[in-house]
């Protein structure tokens, strides 16, 4: 569990884990320098439960690393990130555990989600859209259901620690959740539980530049962030490589990559007005910045996305408009 300043939903988040009916697992807490209550929360319930381990970063070191160190802190054949809102069913690791043990080629197991807003209510579809589960496809249907999703909660799912071991793990970039789940599709297949064991929280208001802003580290002088921000762009090249460094054959990375482009940069409407509004500004700002790589990357991801949007502009998105005048 990397938090910070969580005082609001840790004890309800707390709670929920310590009372899940499989009774064998460590939970390791990563506090990145609260300044609220948090600290005194949790050490509290480490001194009452000798299955959590408290630790305390110095300063801010932003989201990103936060996540990293819990998993260099764990051990176990399993593992799972908990966000400090989010609740979790008392049968959630014990089903996830037991479909993990039936298909020893699965990477990992996920629930069905229930969205709760602040109070725990329960959110309606109409009101916060699913995201598309990875669970029960083949590879390039998994690769589909990423590409073209608006939420990606299969992020908190049980993950098979080997595995997520040979991944780049949470790089520094926005959007590293996406890029971390993308490469665990590409590595085997991704089971769900068809029941609501899993309450992900959202918080009303909150945009993805403020999240953005969480990522990186804090100024130990100022208390002022990086330069992290949303970058649809960067994000888009960053899961073409993960594609191209999955252990498959280049044929099949060559398919994947196009078919994600087009669902992810084109299909997704979320994704495409993001990329829309951003236009060629990365590239220069990469290129600025010393990342060539990077900016001839974006340049690349533009040379395609473009006409495949004419393309659909032109021919499909007509044709989805007629139909449903019909």
């Amino acid at each position: 569990m990397p938090l910070y300043n969580a005082e609001r939903y840790v004890r309800e988040a707390l709670d929920a884990l310590l009372a899940q009916d499989y009774r064998n697992f460590e939970l390791i807490i990563s506090d990145n320098a609260s300044t609220d209550a948090t600290e005194s929360i949790c050490r509290d319930y480490a001194a009452r439960d000798a299955r959590i381990r408290y630790h305390r970063a110095e300063s801010n070191m932003g989201a990103v690393w936060n996540f990293r160190r819990v998993f260099e802190l764990a051990g176990g054949e399993y593992f799972m990130w908990a966000a400090f809102d989010d609740l979790r069913a008392p049968e959630y690791l014990t089903r996830c555990v037991a479909e993990l043990e039936s298909h020893p080629a699965a990477v990992m197991c996920c629930t069905d989600v229930r969205v709760i807003d602040e109070a725990g209510r329960e959110v309606g579809e109409s009101d916060f859209p699913r995201g598309i589960r990875m669970g029960g496809h083949d590879l390039g249907g998994r690769v589909r259901a990423i590409s073209r999703s608006l939420y990606w909660y299969d992020f908190y799912g049980l993950m098979r620690r080997r595995v997520l071991a040979a991944t780049r793990l949470p790089q520094p970039s926005w959007g590293f959740d996406v890029i971390l789940m993308l490469e665990m599709s590409l590595r085997g297949e991704v089971l769900l539980v068809p029941e609501k064991l899993f309450s992900y929280r959202i918080i009303k208001g909150k945009t993805g530049e403020q999240a953005a802003a969480t990522l990186a580290p804090a100024s130990s002088s100022t208390g002022a962030r990086g330069p992290m921000s949303v970058n649809w762009g960067r994000l888009t090249v960053e899961l073409c490589r993960s594609i191209w460094l999955a252990p498959l054959r280049w044929l099949e990375k060559l398919s994947l990559t196009l078919q994600f482009l087009v669902d992810f940069c084109v299909r997704n409407p979320l994704v495409r007005m993001g990329l829309y509004r951003e236009g060629l500004s990365g590239v220069g700002a990469a290129w600025r910045g010393g990342q060539y790589g990077l900016s001839l990357g974006l340049l690349a991801v533009a040379a395609v996305v473009v006409p495949l949007e004419a393309i659909y502009s032109a021919l499909v998105r007509p044709l989805r408009y007629r139909h449903a005048k019909t």
